[in-house]
């Protein structure tokens, strides 16, 4: 289901790129760049939609079920899958508002999206330590887990507050949202080059572990996320400071296959987890053969689970 999910997708991308490519070749330097911009919000939309129900789904297991929800990982992860789909709405929203009559709705959106991300960023830098102190410090895993649970708390609480405290701020300056978005990307940078620390010390020290497993949504999700938007980010920029100057066609269609990437991402993490992680995998086909009710979980955080097509749910006994 995932994959002819991804191919509708990756189907509607490739009839907008040709229509675009055919469209563009007749138009002058000024209509195209319209048409492109046209062309981005029409992609992107269809990406948000799609990415926007792969993190309902994401939310839903983690909150349904309990052996998924207790785990302070996934716990983590919802909080950012809930972020994801803030930003996603609000990012869509947000060049709608981008004139001097509806600045004080671009402020608000443009805020409550920077609130997010820096939320995400405080998400990514937990998921780095929480796979990392899981696997190679376990006697003090359960001290991280209740810090966890504190900063998600304070997260939510200064996500939400953020934004009522700076858009009157934004209103009287109108310079300040370019001045958060240079502070977004230091922290940013700080944060992958914390980031490639971890996975060249994880490389390395993974090697003298015995029965290592582990789906690694700590590492992977914070890699591919970063990954995608920091390409994504230094590609626009570079755009930007070269407005005035006529670059290649494929220059605009490489930026949007990043954005893509970028806003596909909820859709990239819920395919990790169905085929990497046991768990996410058999809660996703529960869900998805409407069998939600047949697995009313007590005390089945040590039990392994695995998913019948005809019986549902097995669970093996430990």
């Amino acid at each position: 289901m995932f994959f002819y999910v991804c191919s509708c997708l990756w189907s509607v991308e490739l009839v907008l790129a040709r229509s675009y490519i055919k469209c563009a070749q007749h138009l002058t330097m000024e209509d195209s760049r319209i048409y492109t911009e046209a062309f981005f919000f029409e992609s992107l939309t269809v990406v948000s939609s799609f990415s926007l129900l792969a993190n309902a789904l994401l939310i839903f297991v983690i909150l349904k079920y309990r052996k998924l929800r207790e785990d302070t990982s996934n716990l983590i992860f919802l909080l950012f899958n809930i972020l994801e789909g803030v930003i996603l709405l609000c990012t869509f929203f947000i060049p709608k508002f981008f004139d001097s009559q509806n600045f004080r709705l671009f402020c608000t959106f443009f805020l409550i999206d920077i609130s997010a991300i820096f939320a995400i960023l405080i998400i990514l830098f937990l998921l780095i330590c929480d796979i990392y102190i899981k696997i190679y410090y376990k006697n003090k895993y359960k001290n991280f887990g209740l810090f966890c649970k504190f900063v998600l708390i304070l997260t939510c609480i200064l996500t939400v507050c953020a934004p009522f405290f700076t858009v009157p701020i934004c209103m009287s300056n109108q310079y300040m949202p370019l001045f958060i978005l240079f502070i977004s990307i230091g922290v940013t940078a700080i944060l992958v080059l914390f980031l490639i620390i971890i996975n060249i010390v994880h490389a390395i020290r993974k090697r003298r572990l015995t029965n290592y497993k582990s789906s690694n949504i700590g590492l992977v999700v914070p890699n591919i996320f970063l990954l995608a938007a920091c390409s994504t980010l230094i590609l626009y920029l570079c755009l930007e400071l070269l407005y005035y100057i006529q670059v290649a066609p494929i220059t605009y269609i490489l930026l949007l296959i990043l954005f893509v990437l970028t806003f596909s991402n909820p859709i990239i993490n819920l395919i990790y987890v169905y085929v990497y992680d046991n768990d996410y995998n058999v809660f996703l086909k529960v869900t998805f053969n409407c069998r939600c009710r047949e697995y009313e979980n007590v005390n089945l955080e040590d039990q392994s689970v695995t998913f019948n097509e005809q019986n549902g749910v097995l669970i093996t006994q430990s």
